[in-house]
């Protein structure tokens, strides 16, 4: 069996997932947790276990919580040799489809539970269930190592390979003997039954002596805690005891230092406030001065700006007179612009009328010109739309009239060549078929007298002299072929003739010699046609030209020059080149159009020479303009500033008012409340009383320095801390006395010594009774074991493929030490390396898995190519393997991939980056 795609619809958390599947080789499929790797496996099990209509709880799983879809699953594989599509929904819309492909490519199909039972019944015949189950490793299965015994495929492959038969009778001897050993031993030698129970009772005895020994020793243990326990409360009482007197001490240290504290803050409070009261007459003295400055200041400043402001404006007013003047000035010259502008636009108009009409005239030129190169172009067009030839055409009539030529020389060498002479008067009649008469083109039916005729004969030909003589000629095999060859070449080139609307071949080449005629006329015209409207149609500028000039209608202002002859005859049996070309209905119509006479070069010069004098009269008249417009601008500019000085100097002469007012005002109210004077006499008084107050601070802290007041209070609060530590600590340790001599009051009660003695001869008794057994069943074991070695030897030989197997991909990994030991079930039992044999259930998480991993590759490559294979699946394994191991267990998934079908599911990616042309599958959320 091969997988080779499965998709997933509404399954669990995938709402749409396909995934291919290489038939043959290693796939890793990557993904992460809860993307829907497993889903897979379990998809494939799901559509060939329930049918659609089923209820099971397993399929309810599947529906995704919380929607009502129905899951989907559709997969593809090869069975049995045949190409299967199996598809089945379930819960809603119910459906299952089948379509199988047989070898010979015959297709089937079935539908809904006749599906079910038809793949049902193909998977049961080419699947081994145990085989299958054996080789799909699932998510946390990864260290179960496999039993195969019981896989058909498997069976059939060692047996095959081994060339010993299966036999499953033994001896009775061997039964008897198993029998007796199975009562003291499982098949793995672990002691069962009451052996094991045996053992069992020794080892709780063992135990409930140990307990009651160790119940002793606790005890003891208990009474030397007690001891130590009760010395260290002694010792930490008498140490809580000295720091609480302390404690004490300080306290009533606290007590006669606080008043010399509260003194110290009360002058304290006081000096703050005589500097206050010291601060507030410096800071009235400050602003007195302050006052008396700004006064002065003010006054100076007011007589200052007033002056400066009579000055400012008198500037102003002489400088509004120059700008009247400035102004009167350049409207003057404005005026005697506007004339020598109205000249210049009068004679511009004049010089672009007549330019107009020297444009009119080129473009009259140009449009008759073009008038012709536009026939040219239609002619030549009209020419090649009319010749089907072409290099590739006449290519072709030349290599079918060489054919027929070949074919006729091949049929004139291979058939018979007859001549018939008439030489009497009686009538000679010929017929027949496949007759050729050389050059002639048709074949006599009877000969005049003394005529001829040579014939080839590729038929049958009669020759026949009425009532007396008849002769019959007749070609060979051969020669119908080379008449077959000789008319396919000969419609060959009919049809390519009548494909090119030509009579023959010399026709077909003079008609490509008058399309290569016409293709060059064509190209010349055009290039003609681009370099004329370059610059856009002439016609359309024609009639913008003489609209604007104001020509009248009714007068033919135009004529076309006859078209010249085009350069290319025209086609045989085809229409004239003229007699197709239609003149364009959107070309420029001539007719109504007046033309003046041609304009006079001289009257175009005379006017141009006006335009330049009225053009430099006018670039004076505007450079006057500029001289007077910048005048008159700098002479606003030099009022405005002027008038802006003037009105700032008013301001700040205002300004300067308005502050020498409120300045005497401030010092005038300052001095109501306090005069000049006392100002000074307050500031002194308060200094005094500050350097009073600091002298009295200053001595009192020299008492708190000397009581160390500063320091009392924090000396008593660690104190303090210290004092409940210790009380917690006594605390803790008079609890813990008290638990422990409550134990050992306990211990009494319960007689422990007794309890000890009585579990000690306890043991002796189930010692006695197990050693009896032991001796028992180390016989029944010896006996069993020698009849296994010989057993194994017939064993070994059967097991051996798959053991050989299984050490050649081990050895790959651990190295040529490595060895394994198979039980009956085909299962490792035992693995040596490096000389040291153990049983599999004592090797470590990691050997385990990876042995587990190369028993399923072994059994797969036994299988693989046989009818029964079955992809091998390993489900988030190599969990426990380190890099080395990791890189070496890689390299045998590569290798493994080249025999069957390896599929691995992970979450981690990084464990299988050493497998070697693996194809890695990457599942998306």
């Amino acid at each position: 069996m091969r997988l080779h795609r499965l998709t997933l619809r509404n399954f669990r958390g995938v709402k749409d997932r396909t995934v291919d599947l290489p038939g043959i080789g290693t796939t890793v499929i990557v993904g992460d947790n809860e993307v829907g790797k497993s889903s897979l496996v379990e998809a494939f099990a799901l559509v060939f276990d329930f049918p659609d209509d089923s209820k099971s709880t397993r399929i309810r799983d599947i529906q995704p919580v919380g929607q009502d879809v129905a899951p989907e699953v559709t997969v593809e594989l090869t069975l049995g040799g045949r190409e299967l599509t199996y598809t089945k929904r379930w819960l809603k819309n119910r459906s299952t489809e089948l379509s199988v492909v047989e070898p010979d490519g015959r297709r089937q199909s079935w539908t809904g539970r006749e599906a079910h039972n038809e793949a049902e019944r193909r998977f049961a015949e080419n699947v081994d269930p145990v085989l299958w189950q054996t080789l799909m490793v699932g998510q946390g299965q990864s260290l179960v190592l496999p039993t195969p015994a019981d896989a058909e495929p498997l069976i059939t492959a060692v047996t095959a390979e081994s060339g010993t038969p299966v036999d499953g009778a033994s001896m009775p001897l061997v039964t008897a003997v198993e029998h007796e050993y199975l009562r003291y031993w499982t098949r793995g030698g672990r002691p069962t039954g009451d052996f094991a129970k045996s053992a069992q009772h020794v080892a709780a005895a063992e135990l409930a002596a140990e307990q009651a020994l160790k119940a002793m020793d606790e005890v003891l243990a208990d009474i030397r805690r007690a001891e130590r326990l009760a010395l260290d409360l002694a010792d930490l009482s008498g140490r809580l005891d000295e720091h609480l007197l302390t404690v004490e001490e300080l306290r009533e240290r606290k007590k006669a230092t606080d008043e010399i504290l509260l003194r110290r803050d009360s002058i304290r409070s006081r000096a703050e406030t005589a500097r206050a009261r010291l601060e507030n007459h410096t800071r009235t003295r400050l602003e007195r001065e302050r006052l008396l400055v700004d006064v002065e200041r003010f006054t100076k400043a007011d007589g200052e700006l007033a002056e400066r402001w009579t000055d400012a404006d008198q500037v102003a007013r002489k400088a509004a007179e120059t700008v009247h003047a400035a102004e009167a000035a350049l409207a003057e010259v404005v005026e005697l612009k506007d004339e020598r502008r109205a000249e210049v636009q009068d004679v511009e108009r004049l010089v672009s009328s007549l330019m107009d009409r020297a444009e009119l005239d080129r473009l009259l030129g140009q449009q008759a010109e073009l008038v012709d190169v536009r026939a040219r172009i239609a002619a030549a067009g009209t020419v090649l739309d009319a010749i089907l030839v072409d290099d590739a055409m006449v290519n072709a009539l030349e290599d079918a009239r060489a054919k027929i030529v070949e074919a006729r020389a091949a049929l004139a060498a291979g058939v018979p060549e007859v001549s018939v002479r008439r030489l009497g008067g009686e009538a000679v009649e010929l017929s027949g078929t496949g007759l050729d008469a050389g050059s002639k083109r048709n074949v006599p039916s009877s000969l005049d007298e003394d005529g001829s005729v040579e014939l080839l004969v590729s038929g049958e030909l009669v020759v026949g002299v009425p009532g007396q003589v008849e002769v019959r000629v007749r070609a060979g095999g051969e020669a119908a072929t080379l008449r077959a060859a000789v008319d396919e070449a000969v419609r060959r080139e009919k049809d390519l003739l009548k494909k090119a609307r030509v009579k023959d071949l010399p026709a077909a080449r003079e008609l490509l010699r008058k399309g290569d005629l016409a293709s060059a006329e064509l190209q010349e015209a055009r290039r003609t046609e681009r370099s004329l409207t370059s610059g856009g149609d002439p016609a359309e500028r024609i009639a913008v030209l003489t609209s604007r000039l104001g020509f009248a209608e009714g007068e033919e202002v135009f004529e076309e020059p006859p078209s010249k002859q085009p350069a290319v005859e025209s086609v045989p049996g085809q229409m004239s080149l003229f007699e197709q070309f239609e003149p364009d209905e959107n070309a420029f119509d001539f007719e109504d159009l007046e033309i003046p006479e041609p304009l006079d070069i001289g009257e175009l010069a005379t006017a141009q020479r006006r335009l330049e004098n009225a053009r430099t009269g006018l670039a004076e008249a505007e450079r006057l303009l500029g001289d007077a417009e910048f005048a008159a601008a700098q002479a606003r500019k030099a009022a405005d500033e002027d008038r802006s000085e003037a009105q700032q100097a008013r301001a700040r002469a205002e300004l300067a008012g308005e502050r020498l007012a409120a300045a005497v005002e401030a010092l005038e109210a300052a001095r109501a409340l306090l005069a000049d004077e006392d100002v000074e006499t307050a500031e002194v008084e308060a200094t005094g009383e500050v350097e009073a107050v600091l002298d009295e601070l200053t001595a009192v802290q020299e008492q708190v320095d000397a009581a160390g007041a500063d320091q009392v209070a924090g000396e008593l609060a660690d104190a303090l801390a210290v004092a409940t530590r210790l009380q917690g600590e006594r605390d803790v340790l008079r609890d813990s006395l008290r638990t422990t001599e409550g134990r050992l009051e306990q211990s009494g009660r319960d007689g422990l010594a007794t309890r000890r003695d009585t579990a000690e001869l306890d043991l002796a008794a189930i010692r006695s009774e197990y050693e009896s057994l032991k001796r028992r069943a180390d016989a029944a074991r010896r006996v069993y074991e020698t009849l296994g070695r010989h057993r194994a030897e017939a064993q070994t030989k059967y097991s051996e493929p798959l053991q050989t197997r299984i050490e050649a991909l081990g050895r790959s990994v651990y190295g040529p030490s490595f060895r394994v030991w198979l039980d009956d079930d085909l299962a490792v039992a035992e693995r040596e390396l490096d000389g040291a044999r153990l049983r599999v259930e004592s090797l470590s998480t990691g050997a385990q898995e990876q042995l587990a991993i190369i028993t399923r590759l072994a059994i797969s490559h036994l299988v693989s190519t046989g009818e029964g294979s079955v992809p091998v699946i390993f489900d988030d394994a190599l969990g426990w393997s380190d890099k080395a191991r990791l890189r070496d267990m890689g390299a045998l998934l590569g290798r493994a991939g080249d025999h069957g079908q390896i599929i691995i599911l992970t979450c981690m990616p990084d464990r299988y980056e050493y497998v070697p042309r693996a194809t890695y599958l990457k599942l998306e959320s």
